[in-house]
């Protein structure tokens, strides 16, 4: 993102009550969009897929603060505001990277909702810190064992270098838009995937260390597991896997849901996004 882009961003979070922090890690800065709620519920985190940014979470995060006591919305490293760390194993440095943020910003046991990479990413910050994790909400999370065949498959879906390309995954992570916002849509997340600081997430996909189903037995918190019906990213088998190795898994196959829920019904996420921390 240029600094022209991020100023503005910046601009518009601070003018709807929104702060942008800039968390020095080991291995970079993290920013992080913070707000104070009105509500009385626990904090909620909001981790984003590959090609996104915090700030992306705007309608979701208006519709959650004033339920909640704080919300919390990173950029991942590489993405938005965050530096990208040089690093041998790519996507588990920048989800450590990523758990070193939110060890600095949490003030208690959170919700942490993960879509996509978000997901794993969540995933993995429960595993390694279990007493910072009221519960878990993942949409689509990605981290399952794949073949030499998926692993393919997703690499030719995520290598976006024309408006067409960009179309096509639309197609497959988005449930229905119209036309002409899949047009606008797909303008931007070209110019997002073509960035050199997100080629090192999609490289590390073919070499990423997949969950451990030992791990994953060992959780404890409540999780809600959405995977909408028109799921056409991932696999059906990824959500077997999850529903054979998350023990407190409650698996939620919802119509009219694809990849990226937050994209094709925002109010309905955020329904189901609140309730389950209520009753977490």
């Amino acid at each position: 993102m240029n600094v022209i882009g991020r100023v503005a961003i910046d601009a518009c979070l601070a003018g709807l009550g929104y702060e942008s922090r800039a968390i020095a890690t080991r291995r970079g800065r993290v920013r992080v969009i913070v707000g104070s709620g009105s509500g009385k519920l626990p904090t909620i985190v909001l981790l984003h897929g590959l090609g996104s940014q915090g700030a992306d979470y705007l309608p979701l995060l208006a519709r959650l603060r004033p339920h909640v006591r704080e919300i919390v919305a990173p950029d991942m490293p590489g993405h938005g505001a965050s530096s990208a760390p040089v690093a041998p194993r790519p996507r588990t440095t920048h989800v450590e990277t990523l758990g070193e943020a939110l060890d600095d910003v949490l003030g208690e046991p959170a919700v942490i909702f993960g879509n996509s990479v978000g997901g794993y990413a969540a995933l993995r910050y429960a595993i390694a810190r279990p007493d910072r994790v009221r519960g878990l909400f993942l949409a689509s999370p990605s981290g399952a064992p794949s073949t030499k065949e998926e692993i393919d498959r997703l690499l030719g879906v995520l290598r976006i270098r024309s408006h067409a390309d960009a179309m096509r995954f639309l197609d497959l992570a988005v449930h229905e838009k119209k036309k002409w916002v899949r047009h606008v849509m797909a303008w931007g997340l070209r110019r997002r995937f073509s960035a050199p600081s997100l080629a090192p997430w999609i490289d590390s996909i073919r070499d990423a260390e997949p969950l451990a189903p030992a791990d994953l037995a060992r959780m404890t918190m409540p999780i809600h597991l959405m995977w909408g019906r028109s799921e056409r990213v991932l696999p059906r088998e990824h959500l077997e896997f999850f529903r054979a190795h998350l023990p407190n898994a409650r698996i939620d196959e919802a119509e009219g849901f694809a990849h990226s829920p937050q994209l094709d019904d925002v109010d309905a996420v955020a329904r189901k996004l609140l309730a389950f921390a209520e009753a977490s």
